[in-house]
C-alpha cells in the first residue's frame, strides 16, 4: 500500500495540522534530520517548523498525490496510525528538537532520532501482529 506515516509538530498544548506522506516511512530519519538542521536557532515555533516539515516531506515533488494535510482535533497517537512508518510526533517545546515514533516500524526513545529496524524485526513484528490479529 505504500509507506505511509503521519507527522506532526507538538509544543506543549499546541500542534500543528497533520502531514501525510505515502511514500516517505522509509525516509523519516533523514526528514527528521534535515528538519532539525533547518530549524537551528528557531526553537518552539510549531507553525513554521510545521511548514518546513512540509518541504522537507514533498522534497521538490511537482506530482498532486502522496502527500496531504488535515486539521486535527488533537495530537496524534498510535491509533492514528496507518502502521507502515507509524507515527511521528515532532516537540519543539525544548531547546533541541525532539522525536517520538510509535504504531509502525520506527523505534525511539524520546529525542532521539528514529532507528531504522532491520527487514527481519519488521517482518517479524508484522507476522506477530497479523497472528494476534487473527487469534482475538
Amino acid at each position: 500500500m505504500g509507506e505511509r506515516v503521519l507527522f506532526q509538530v507538538v509544543r506543549g498544548e499546541r500542534f500543528s495540522p497533520v502531514i501525510y506522506c505515502h511514500w516517505s516511512g522509509d525516509e523519516v530519519r533523514d526528514i527528521c534530520s534535515r528538519l532539525r538542521e533547518r530549524m537551528q536557532g528557531r526553537g518552539g515555533d510549531v507553525q513554521y517548523t510545521a511548514a518546513r516539515l512540509v518541504q522537507e516531506c514533498t522534497n521538490g515533488d511537482t506530482g498532486n498525490l502522496s502527500f496531504g494535510i488535515w486539521n486535527a482535533d488533537s495530537v496524534l497517537t498510535e491509533t492514528d496510525s496507518h502502521g507502515d512508518g507509524g507515527v511521528v510526533l515532532i516537540d519543539v517545546s525544548g531547546v533541541q528538537m525532539e522525536f517520538k515514533c510509535f504504531g509502525g516500524y520506527w523505534a525511539t526513545v524520546p529525542g532521539d532520532l528514529p532507528r531504522n529496524k532491520t527487514r527481519e524485526e519488521r517482518d517479524s513484528e508484522n507476522f506477530y501482529r497479523a497472528l494476534k490479529a487473527v487469534n482475538s
